[in-house]
């Protein structure tokens, strides 16, 4: 390889009349004097104003330079939401059981909305929808305010979230909406598409939880029928075990006859005291009534008897059983007025599920602004005049302090 045309060339920068040496000659002739010229004139003027410079005049001059003369206009597009939610019954039907899951829409409320609106995957629909990173890198748009082309999605979202302001109002349940452009109708455009979707989130959200309700009613349907079923089974067993259809009337049935007999009884007796007043003790008449009356106290002892033991087990007495009945009894009815109450739980959710829960209302549409808002050249600048100022007396008094320390 043939180095001599390099090395020439180098020849020629090392020269006295090279590039080099002219480069040299210039720092030490011109450009170091009058650094340090500068330099000492600036040093001159003190700390303080040195301080003074650097902490509200450069800040305030480049703040008046930017947003008097260079930044551009924002247009700004403003919208208004509720959250509306229809009259739901469900959580009435079942004593608030639904109401934990989620059946009553009311808690869609605007807070939800404004989360999702600061959301990245709104701003992922955004920009699959709207372009929205094209909207912010429009040639009216200055080139620090603007959005760089190549931007990530993570550029882009924290992008958006300065370019938005929603806030909502718990007092009067609404969503205040504030979108910037450079455009007054890109403005306008994005603030229509975020209305928009944030409408079919909260339709979304509406329609899981009516499918919850009818799939938790559902749910309860099928285990108050297993509970009634397996209720009515075990009452089954037991009059079929003791071999009695219905305890109770059994009981007032026996009950009856004990005081047919009571009565009978007592009817005999008196006979019988007629009898003896006018006849003798072995009369035939008095041991015919004699007769009668055991037979009728035999029965009642045997009457009696079916009250307070089973036929089946001595041990158990008809009290117990008909205490055991009524518990089945009353168990039966509760399972059966549960699968009633369900099964009208039921219907109410899938009437409920057929109809719209929640709902956004845009009650006023995003406006299409006529004049820039933003930004707010005068407030910024004289923010920036102040907070300098502020620092500056701020960094004097502790410069003070330190001083009148070090001389104590």
């Amino acid at each position: 390889m043939n180095y001599g045309p390099i090395r020439n060339r180098f020849d020629h920068l090392l020269r006295d009349d090279g590039a080099l040496s002219k480069a040299r000659r210039f720092i030490r002739d011109r450009a170091r004097p009058f650094i340090e010229n500068e330099v000492t004139e600036v040093m001159k003027l003190g700390v303080s104003k040195l301080l003074f410079l650097g902490i509200v005049v450069i800040p305030t001059a480049l703040a008046l330079f930017y947003y008097g003369l260079w930044a551009s206009d924002r247009y700004v597009s403003q919208s208004l939401m509720t959250v509306r939610s229809a009259d739901a019954q469900i959580a009435t039907a079942f004593g608030g059981l639904l109401g934990s899951l989620g059946a009553n829409t009311g808690a869609i409320d605007g807070y939800v909305v404004q989360e999702y609106i600061q959301s990245r995957d709104l701003v992922e629909e955004l920009q699959e929808q709207l372009d929205i990173k094209s909207l912010y890198a429009v040639p009216e748009a200055d080139i620090v305010s603007r959005i760089s082309s190549d931007a990530s999605m993570d550029d882009l979202y924290d992008y958006y979230l300065n370019r938005i302001e929603v806030y909502f109002d718990s007092t009067a349940n609404v969503v205040h909406l504030e979108v910037q452009a450079y455009r007054p109708e890109d403005a306008r455009k994005i603030a229509d598409a975020i209305v928009r979707l944030s409408d079919d989130m909260v339709n979304r959200i509406s329609q899981e939880s009516r499918l919850d309700a009818v799939k938790f009613a559902r749910d309860e349907v099928a285990l108050a029928e297993d509970r009634l079923r397996e209720n009515r089974m075990v009452l089954y067993r037991f009059r079929e075990e003791h071999g009695e259809l219905d305890p109770v009337s059994s009981a007032a049935a026996i009950g009856g006859i004990v005081a047919n007999l009571e009565a009978e009884l007592s009817r005999y007796k008196t006979e019988l005291a007629s009898l003896r007043s006018y006849m003798r003790e072995d009369a035939p008449q008095i041991a015919g009534v004699k007769a009668r009356i055991a037979a009728i106290e035999q029965q009642m002892r045997s009457e009696r008897g079916r009250l307070t033991s089973s036929e089946g087990d001595p041990s158990i007495t008809y009290s117990d059983l008909l205490a055991e009945y009524e518990r089945l009894l009353i168990e039966e009815e509760f399972a059966k007025s549960a699968y009633t109450s369900a099964v009208s739980a039921l219907e109410i959710a899938r009437a409920d599920a057929n109809r719209k829960q929640a709902y956004l209302v845009a009650f006023a549409q995003p406006s299409l602004p006529a004049d820039p808002s933003k930004p707010e050249r005068l407030l910024i600048i004289v923010s920036f005049l102040l907070g300098g100022l502020l620092a500056y007396g701020l960094l004097m008094l502790i410069g003070a302090a330190i001083r009148e320390h070090a001389r104590i």
